[in-house]
């Protein structure tokens, strides 16, 4: 019976062990050249994550896509995965071979390490996969749309997928080229892309009267969420936040108060009206507690990302400018519990000397 029951308890324990390790994507130990020599033994695509101590991004894609089963598992079995920090080791050479300008950046290669395409900034695990796939598969890429371009110059489709691919990829180029062309060769909208790239083309040349007439003319564009928050933002930028509140409700009302993109849009909002209490040095207690109660606020909304770890430093911060030791300490040790970083624990440490001088 001992046995039987060993025997049990230990393929569970094997079970549970390849569900753990098969929830992650494995990365490749080694050099850049030890990676590529691994990938072209192995006839795979490379996918390398290019990432730095600071980058908090990063951190959420660890925590969010790379642990995401349907992510891993195609990454695990199609890619030779490896990561890099930018500024260490052959970071800084591979940062300016590949022209990578802001992090998180993962790039795909063939196996002699020439670029496939790439993800710019952090996507959500279901649009990671997408593109991943599509880049494995040689679909959606720079160069595909490019061969596509070649072919046939006045299509609306790519010019648009053009200017979209460098936009969205940080990537040289005349994007309102492109954008022209989508709506000169399809100006009755027939393809589908010309109020896309009306609602591009109004943000680029920043234009907030063209954002709200295209908000009324194209109210079911899949670029309507973007109009609202890139609205927001723009009269954000520009202190108006009656303006700037406007359009987050608005944005609310029409997709939902539990949308990722806009939650993390509002969340970066009230962060940037906290931080901008916090880093003026002639702020007012009443304006610090106010301050607080903004951060407080934001927090719902980023709750579960690595914001939520930015705004709980505020916080401490601005009851450390406010001598409150103890709301301060309880707000850094929630920094620390969900991103435990350097400069939470100088925060911590500063933090102790204050209350150790009492």
């Amino acid at each position: 019976m001992k046995i039987i029951l060993t025997n049990l308890i230990i393929l569970v324990l094997l079970i549970f062990a390849k569900t753990t390790f098969a929830e992650d994507v494995i990365f490749t130990q080694g050099t850049y050249q030890e990676m590529l020599d691994k990938a072209k033994a192995e006839n795979k695509t490379i996918m390398i994550d290019f990432i730095t101590d600071w980058c908090k991004w990063c951190v959420e894609t660890d925590r969010k896509v790379y642990t995401n089963t349907e992510v891993s598992a195609f990454a695990n079995a199609n890619q030779i995965n490896w990561k890099i920090d930018a500024e260490k080791g052959e970071g800084p050479e591979l940062t300016k071979k590949y022209g990578v300008k802001g992090f998180p950046t993962i790039v795909f290669t063939n196996a002699d390490g020439s670029e496939i395409d790439r993800i710019y900034g952090y996507l959500p695990a279901e649009q990671f996969l997408i593109k991943m796939k599509d880049y494995n598969a040689g679909v959606n890429t720079y160069i595909a749309i490019k061969s596509l371009l070649e072919a046939n110059p006045n299509d609306p489709v790519t010019n648009y997928m053009m200017a979209d691919k460098i936009s969205s990829n940080g990537l040289g180029g005349d994007v309102k080229m492109y954008l022209n062309n989508t709506i000169t060769y399809d100006p009755s909208n027939e393809k589908g892309y010309t109020d896309d790239a009306k609602f591009m083309l109004a943000y680029l040349n920043e234009d907030p009267q063209s954002l709200i007439a295209l908000l009324k003319e194209y109210p079911e564009s899949e670029k309507v969420k973007e109009g609202y928050l890139n609205l927001a933002s723009y009269y954000a930028d520009k202190d108006n936040q009656k303006e700037a509140e406007k359009y987050f409700n608005d944005a609310f009302a029409k997709f939902g108060k539990n949308d990722f993109d806009i939650k993390q849009s509002y969340g970066g909002y009230l962060m940037g009206l906290g931080y901008a209490v916090m880093k003026n040095e002639k702020s007012t207690k009443g304006e610090r507690e106010k301050g607080i109660k903004t951060l407080e606020k934001c927090v719902d909304y980023v709750k579960g990302t690595v914001n939520e770890a930015s705004a709980y430093f505020m916080m401490s911060e601005l009851y450390l400018q406010n001598k409150n030791i103890k709301k301060a300490n309880e707000c850094i040790d929630n920094s620390i519990s969900i991103y435990d970083k350097k400069s939470y624990r100088d925060q911590k440490e500063k933090i102790n000397k204050k209350e150790t001088k009492k």
